[in-house]
């Protein structure tokens, strides 16, 4: 794959070479031309990989769109070329979009951080495990609620009826237990969405 113009060029990756950490700036965006890169990000000091990307995928130009510095690491998966396309150029055919949309790209890429920002909490307290079953098994009702004709609809919506009677045996169970470590995922109100008679 080639990028004309504007001092793009390829860079040569070895198996486990660092294209860039999380919290430098944003530089350049990237296209893989050959081989695999990995996304990665630390996570309560546990290495999590958000994805792989392989040739033709374009990555880093959340950075350049929206200023702000790289939310992950990219490390070669294996032997890679990836294409790097600097910032300024980027920057410069941004400045020749449509005001509206370039406003609208940053947006964008605006929720698409938070979402990964919500996404990465991981649950770490036994409350925490308790409030993610439950916010779960409420989606799940939601989308069974919608198809409450079908029979299997009918028999889960039931299951999760014993599935809620349980978790509530859980709580009282562990209501009393010292958990010295912080909730992670909020104290968001998961009650339920329709009162139980």
């Amino acid at each position: 794959m080639f990028v004309e113009g504007g001092g793009a060029k390829k860079k040569f990756l070895q198996e486990g070479d660092v294209l860039f950490n999380e919290g430098d700036p944003g530089d350049a965006a990237f296209i893989v031309d050959s081989g695999l890169i990995g996304i990665y990000k630390l996570v309560e000091g546990e290495k999590i990989e958000l994805g792989t990307l392989k040739v033709g995928e374009l990555f880093g130009e959340m950075a350049i769109v929206d200023g702000s510095k790289r939310m992950a690491h990219a490390v070669a998966k294996e032997e890679s070329v990836v294409i790097v396309i600097p910032a300024s150029t980027v920057e410069s055919r941004l400045a020749k979009v449509d005001p509206f949309l370039r406003a609208l790209m940053k947006i964008l890429v605006n929720n698409l951080r938070s979402v990964h920002q919500a996404y990465m909490k991981r649950a770490r307290s036994v409350n925490d495990y308790m409030n993610a079953i439950q916010f779960h098994t409420e989606g799940f009702r939601m989308y069974l609620t919608r198809s409450k004709d079908s029979p299997l609809s009918a028999d889960g919506l039931e299951k999760l009826d014993q599935i809620d009677a349980l978790l509530l045996e859980l709580r009282a169970t562990f209501k009393d237990h010292p958990d010295p470590r912080n909730s992670a995922l909020g104290e968001a109100d998961l009650t339920r969405r329709k009162s139980k008679e």
